[in-house]
C-alpha cells in the first residue's frame, strides 16, 4: 500500500516478536513488521529487505541491542533505530542515545505500550523521510545552480540577498561575500522607479512569475533579462538573470535594417512578416496588414500577436512559430483566413532566422493567396465525379442531363443548354435556365453561320464571347451579355450564357472542354454499341 512503513523487530523471545507484530499492525495499517530472534538474523533481513525502521531489544544472547545498533550504523547510518527493552535504566538509555539510537522505549505491561511504539515508529520514519526529501531537493538545487549558465540570486521579502551562485559572481564582478547581505533596494538600485524592484515586489505580492528586461544596476551600459519566481513560501524571490546586451544590440541593428526593408517589402504581392521568439512583430508588409485589416499607420514593431488577434488565432500563430523555433526548420501551413473579402485560403512558409552564433532569434513568414487554386482543385474533383457518372450512363439522354447539371452545379453557369444535331440542325435537347423568362433558340440551322452554336459546331472549336452586344451574331435574348459554346464532337454543343459581361474566364473554358470531352467519348461508345445492335 502507498506509504507503507516496513519495520524490522529484533527480540530473542519469538512469542513476544509475534505479539508485537500483531499489535503494531493492528495499531497502524501502514506498518508492516518483519521479525528476527537474534542480531545475526536481524542483519541478514536488513540486508535483504528495504527496511524503514529498526526496533530492537537490549538484552539478547551474543550481542546487545546497542551492539546491534553500532553494527547497523556502519552501513545504514541514518536509518531510524528504536531500542525497545525491558531492561530499564538511565545508563542504558544514555548509552543508546550516545550510540545513535533514534528513540528509547521501556517495555511495560498492557497493550498501551504498542500504541506508543507505533506512534514513535511512524514519527521517526516520517521525519527521516522528510529529511531525505529535503536533502535530495537541496542537492538537486545545488547541482542545478552549478550547471546553469544564468546568474541566480535569492532575496527575502525585504530584497536582501540571501544566496547567489558562481555565475552571479562572474556576471557582476562582485564576490559572494560582497553580495550576501546586501539590500537590493537600498544598496544597489539607483532609481525609485527601478523596473527590477517593481518586478520583485509584484512577484512577492501576486505569486506569479515575471520577466523583466532592464539596464543593469551594477554593470553600467549592460542589459540584463531577469526571470523572477516566488520562493516556496512567497516570502522572497528567486531571480535568474543573463546578460542580453549583445541581443539588444542585434535588435537595435535589426530595427534599422527593418526600416530600410519595409519599403521594399510593401511592394511584394505576398503577405510577409517577421516575429521574434516571444511572438512579437518585428515587421509586416502592407499585404499582411490588408490581410488582417490592420491600419497601415499602426506601428507593429514589438507588438505581441495577442494584442491584434482573437485567442484562437493567437494560439494557432504561437503554435506554428514554436514549431519553427523548436526544430530550426522551415515549415509550410495551409490556413483559411477570414478577411474583409470573405474566407480566403493562404499557403504560408515560415522560416527560422539565425544569428551569428547559430541561435534562432526570429521567424520569417510569407503567405500567398491560393483560394482560386483550391477552388479549381475542388472543381476538378467534382468534375471527376461527374465524369464517372457520365461513364456509367446507359443512354444519350442521361449524358446530356449530367452535362447540364454539372455545368450548373459545379461550374456555376446560370444559363445552360445542350443542343443536339438532327438532320442538319441543332435542336435544344436539355436546358437549365436560372433566370425567369430567358429566351432560347429551340432549333438552329447548321447551314447558317449567324449563331455561335452553329459556328462552334461547324468549326469544331470552342467560342467564348465577352460582350455579345459587340458580336456579329444574333442571340436568343438581348439580356445575354457573354457566352461560352463548346462543340460535343459530331453530337451537338454545350452552351452557357450570362447577363454579365466577361463572365467566362480561361478556367471556365478549360473545365467546360474537359467535361464535354468525357461526354463526347461516352456518346461515341453509345453510338458504336447502337450500330452494332442494328
Amino acid at each position: 500500500m502507498a506509504g507503507t512503513i516496513r519495520v524490522l523487530h529484533v527480540d530473542d523471545d519469538p512469542d513476544f516478536t509475534e505479539l508485537t507484530a500483531t499489535f503494531l499492525e493492528r495499531e497502524n495499517a501502514r506498518l508492516s513488521v518483519t521479525s528476527a530472534t537474534d542480531t545475526r538474523e536481524g542483519m541478514r533481513r536488513l540486508d535483504e529487505s528495504d527496511i524503514d525502521c529498526i526496533v530492537s531489544d537490549y538484552d539478547m544472547p551474543g550481542q546487545t541491542g546497542i551492539d546491534f545498533l553500532e553494527s547497523a550504523r556502519e552501513e545504514y547510518t541514518e536509518l531510524p533505530f528504536i531500542l525497545f527493552t525491558g531492561k530499564g535504566s538511565e545508563e542504558v538509555a544514555a548509552d543508546a542515545i550516545s550510540a545513535g539510537a533514534t528513540d528509547y522505549i521501556q517495555k511495560e505491561l498492557g497493550t498501551g505500550q504498542y500504541t506508543v511504539l507505533a506512534n514513535r515508529i511512524t514519527n521517526s520514519v516520517e521525519q527521516h523521510r522528510a529529511r531525505r526529501r529535503s536533502e535530495r531537493a537541496n542537492r538537486r538545487r545545488r547541482q542545478t545552480l552549478t550547471r546553469i549558465t544564468d546568474g541566480f540570486v535569492e532575496m527575502d521579502a525585504d530584497l536582501t540577498v540571501t544566496d547567489v551562485n558562481e555565475q552571479t559572481v562572474e556576471l557582476t564582478g562582485l564576490s559572494r561575500e560582497t553580495l550576501l547581505g546586501v539590500n537590493y533596494r537600498a544598496d544597489i538600485a539607483e532609481a525609485d522607479d527601478n523596473p527590477s524592484i517593481e518586478g520583485y515586489e509584484q512577484v512577492i505580492e501576486t505569486g506569479e512569475p515575471q520577466t523583466v528586461e532592464a539596464l543593469s544596476d551594477i554593470n553600467e551600459g549592460r542589459w540584463i533579462e531577469e526571470r523572477i519566481f516566488p520562493t516556496e513560501d512567497r516570502d522572497g524571490v528567486y531571480v535568474y538573470f543573463q546578460d542580453i546586451t549583445e541581443r539588444k544590440e542585434r535588435e537595435r541593428k535589426l530595427q534599422t535594417q527593418t526600416r530600410q526593408l519595409q519599403g521594399v517589402l510593401d511592394s511584394v504581392q505576398a503577405a510577409l512578416w517577421m516575429r521574434d521568439t516571444e511572438n512579437r512583430f518585428i515587421l509586416a508588409n502592407q499585404n499582411y496588414r490588408e490581410l488582417f485589416d490592420i491600419d497601415s499607420e499602426t506601428d507593429l514593431a514589438g507588438v505581441d500577436v495577442a494584442e491584434l488577434f482573437d485567442q484562437e488565432t493567437v494560439d494557432r500563430l504561437r503554435e506554428t512559430d514554436q514549431r519553427v523555433l523548436s526544430h530550426g526548420e522551415p515549415i509550410k501551413v495551409e490556413e483559411e483566413v477570414e478577411t474583409a473579402y470573405g474566407t480566403r485560403v493562404y499557403l504560408a512558409r515560415i522560416t527560422p532566422l539565425f544569428d551569428d552564433d547559430g541561435e534562432v532569434f526570429a521567424t520569417a513568414g510569407a503567405a500567398v493567396d491560393i483560394t482560386e487554386r483550391k477552388e479549381r482543385e475542388r472543381t476538378l474533383t467534382a468534375l471527376h465525379t461527374a465524369a464517372q457518372k457520365i461513364e456509367q450512363s446507359e443512354d444519350e439522354q442521361t449524358v446530356y442531363k449530367t452535362l447540364v447539371e454539372t455545368a450548373e452545379n459545379v461550374l456555376q453557369f446560370d444559363l445552360v443548354a445542350v443542343d443536339v444535331e438532327r438532320d442538319g440542325s441543332l435542336v435544344q435537347e436539355v436546358w437549365r435556365f436560372n433566370t425567369e423568362g430567358a429566351g432560347c433558340l429551340e432549333k438552329t440551322s447548321l447551314d447558317s453561320d449567324d449563331t455561335f452554336a452553329a459556328r462552334a459546331y461547324n468549326r469544331q472549336e470552342t467560342i467564348t464571347v465577352d460582350d455579345l452586344r459587340e458580336a456579329d451574331t444574333k442571340t436568343a435574348d438581348d439580356d445575354y451579355r457573354s457566352a461560352l459554346t463548346v462543340p460535343i464532337g459530331r453530337f451537338g454543343t454545350l452552351q452557357a450564357a450570362s447577363s454579365e459581361v466577361g463572365a467566362f474566364d480561361e478556367y471556365d473554358r478549360e473545365f467546360a472542354e474537359l467535361l464535354v470531352e468525357h461526354a463526347r467519348v461516352k456518346l461515341d461508345q453509345l453510338a458504336i454499341a447502337s450500330d452494332r445492335r442494328t
